[in-house]
Order: structure tokens, then C-alpha cells, then sequence
């Protein structure tokens, strides 16, 4: 049994956390896990979890103290069992103290993607390091597996490794709890869904224009439909307010439901009939997984591994980034025609299946580790 050490640089509700757990939930019956990492929200999460865990503070609150009792953690874990593996999630730094501790121990470095100004220097660096002090580098999309190449990272240490969701298991009381919660009507109203961080690079102002723009194109051809269409956002962030005076604005807050986070999100998505990714940024989209996985038409932007998971006009539409009208098209196209949602719904599950599955990317990680602890 092998000891496999995960170090994550916080320990939130995103896609690296659930990525990571996917792993070690699938890894704890034949290895022995420990995880180290700061607090956060997602602490209770991995507390589920039979493993050993062990904290440090953040880098960017306190490096000093964080550093101290990262390298303090790691040698405690590898005196009660010697570490055979370390997977680090997202900081290329934490390569860093990690071989100073450990040595030469094989080490797993997984990019999650950079986004922002200084996300071009924050590649560079993670190529750099890994060149150094990685044993192998997963990609998580091939658009992050291409950006990697181009600046540098050896390709001998390069692999591609889609992030993969389980298949979700669904409660029917708990979906019926979001329709009296939200006030949907699944029966008569076609309900457009999105579950993002309301940050500005998930483009959600660009979500909110273009469903303007639906209504008033059902409204002017009478059909009704525009008061039986309802889009719900969850996710919480900064923008919450700004996109809530939007959508007043845009006289559209009446259909618009801020559901905030949801911590089963498979219960409320699957009332969606459309699941809309707007981001300006993007490296692999967990959320757009999930909708694959629960058979939902997607629309997406062509920005980073999204149209590896849409494909367009095959399970849904990729439009341009910050292109409202493109969206509102699409989502006519989608509402007016069910039976193209109902053969992008379909496909969307095949792609899932044969790509995104957690099976799939746990069966390929698996392979690595191996594989890296034999070189």
C-alpha cells in the first residue's frame, strides 16, 4: 500500500478541490492518503474522508508562518510512513520546499489553469519549476496542454488528463425543495441555468444581455414564450450585487433567480433544459461536466478546453466571448426547436461518458502515479 501525499493551496469549493477529491475518493481503498492544506470551506468536505489530514496557512497570508508549517506537516506525515508520492494541485511554488524536504520522492504536478494579468508569468513560472522539479505534469485540457508546450515544458513530462465528475446520484426531494425554494415550474418553463463564481471573468453580464435579448425577440413574435422562460444563476461572488441591479435594469429580475451556492448542485441543475457557459476565461469547467453528465444542451464560449467539451452543433452551440447576441441566438435556437435539445442532450452524455467520466480520469491518473514512481 503506497503513501500518497495531495498538497492543495487552499481549500475551497472549486474545481480543484472537487477534482482532488474525485481522486483520493477513489484512491483510499488501495493507498494510504493524507492530504495537506490550509483551512477553508472545503474542509468539511474532505473530512468525510478516512485519511489523514494536516493544515498550514496560506502563502499569501503569511508565507513565513505558512512556510514553517508546510515543511513541519510534510516531515511528520513522512515519519509515521514514508511518502511514496506527492500529487500537487495548482502552486507551482509548493514544488519547491516539497523537494527540499523530500528529496528526490517522485512528484505529481497537475496545472488547473491561471487566470488573469498575470497569468502568462504564472504559466511561465509553473513550466520552469516543472522542468526542474517534477517528475510529470498533468494538463487538464488539451488548450492548457498546448499553452504548456509552447512555453517550454518538456513534453517527455507532459500529459493530458481530462478532469472527470461521477456520475451524479439524484434526489428527488431535494429538486423538489429547489422548485418551491425558486419558484420553477420545470412542467411549463423552459429554465436556463448557469452555476459559476459571479466574478467578472465567468462573463455573467454578457448571460444576463442576451436573455434581454430573448425575451424581447419572443415577445415581438407573440408566441408567449418569454413568460415561461426563467434563468437561474448559482454561485455566489463580488458581482452578486452588481448583476442583481443588471437584471433590474434590464427589466429581466422577475425571471432571474440568484440561487447562491448549492453544495449538490446535480439536484437544482438537473431541472435545467439549457446550461449556459458565458466565461471569458476557462481552463476545464467542472459545472459544464456536470450538465454533460445530467444530458443537457451547453453553451459555451471559445475560450480555453470549453469546445473540447462542447462541441458545436454536436451537444450545443460555442459562441464568442462577450458576444451577447450570439448567446441570445443560440438560446432561440435551443427554446424554439426541442428536438435539437433533445439530440444535444443526448450527445452531451456520450461525450461525458466517454471522456469526462471521474472513472476515466482516475483510471489515467492511476497510470501516471505508476508510471512516475517506476521512473
Amino acid at each position: 500500500m503506497k503513501h500518497i501525499l495531495f498538497i492543495l493551496p487552499y481549500l475551497s469549493l472549486g474545481g480543484t478541490e472537487k477534482q482532488a477529491f474525485s481522486l483520493i475518493e477513489k484512491l483510499i481503498d488501495k493507498h494510504e492518503i493524507s492530504l495537506l492544506a490550509p483551512e477553508g470551506e472545503g474542509k468539511l468536505t474532505f473530512m468525510t474522508l478516512p485519511i489523514k489530514q494536516k493544515e498550514f496557512t496560506r502563502w499569501d497570508y503569511n508565507f513565513f508562518k505558512g512556510f514553517w508549517e508546510l515543511f513541519r506537516a510534510v516531515k511528520q506525515l513522512n515519519n509515521q510512513k514514508k511518502i511514496d508520492l506527492i500529487h500537487i494541485h495548482g502552486a507551482h511554488e509548493l514544488m519547491i520546499p516539497i523537494r527540499l524536504i523530500l528529496g528526490k520522492i517522485p512528484m505529481v504536478f497537475t496545472v488547473h489553469g491561471y487566470h488573469g494579468y498575470n497569468a502568462n508569468i504564472s504559466y511561465r513560472l509553473s513550466c520552469l519549476l516543472s522542468n526542474i522539479l517534477a517528475n510529470n505534469v498533468i494538463s487538464v485540457c488539451e488548450a492548457e496542454f498546448n499553452i504548456l508546450k509552447e512555453l517550454g515544458l518538456n513534453e517527455k513530462k507532459l500529459n493530458l488528463i481530462y478532469n472527470g465528475v461521477n456520475k451524479p446520484v439524484l434526489n428527488s426531494e431535494i429538486s423538489l425543495t429547489y422548485i418551491d425554494k425558486f419558484s420553477l415550474n420545470p412542467e411549463k418553463e423552459i429554465i436556463i441555468g448557469t452555476a459559476a463564481r459571479l466574478n467578472e471573468v465567468k462573463g455573467l453580464t454578457y448571460l444576463l444581455q442576451g436573455f434581454a435579448i430573448v425575451n424581447t425577440h419572443l415577445l415581438s413574435n407573440n408566441d408567449g414564450l418569454n413568460n415561461n422562460l426563467k434563468l437561474v444563476i448559482a454561485g455566489t461572488g463580488k458581482l452578486e450585487t452588481a448583476l442583481k441591479k443588471q437584471a433590474k435594469e434590464l427589466k429581466i429580475d422577475h425571471q432571474v433567480v440568484f440561487a447562491g451556492y448549492i453544495n449538490d448542485l446535480p439536484n437544482l441543475m438537473s431541472l435545467f433544459d439549457v446550461f449556459v457557459l458565458p466565461s471569458l476565461q476557462e481552463a476545464a469547467s467542472l459545472a459544464c461536466i456536470e450538465a454533460m453528465s445530467l444530458a443537457k444542451p451547453i453553451i459555451g464560449t471559445s475560450v480555453g478546453g470549453i469546445p473540447e467539451q462542447v462541441y458545436d452543433n454536436v451537444n450545443g452551440f460555442i459562441v464568442e466571448p462577450r458576444n451577447p447576441q450570439q448567446i441570445a441566438n443560440s438560446l432561440i435556437q435551443l427554446i424554439e426547436n426541442p428536438s435539437l435539445r433533445e439530440k444535444f442532450a443526448k450527445n452531451s452524455y456520450l461525450r461525458y461518458r466517454e471522456y469526462f467520466d471521474s472513472e476515466v480520469m482516475v483510471q489515467k491518473t492511476v497510470e501516471l502515479y505508476e508510471k512516475t514512481i517506476n521512473l
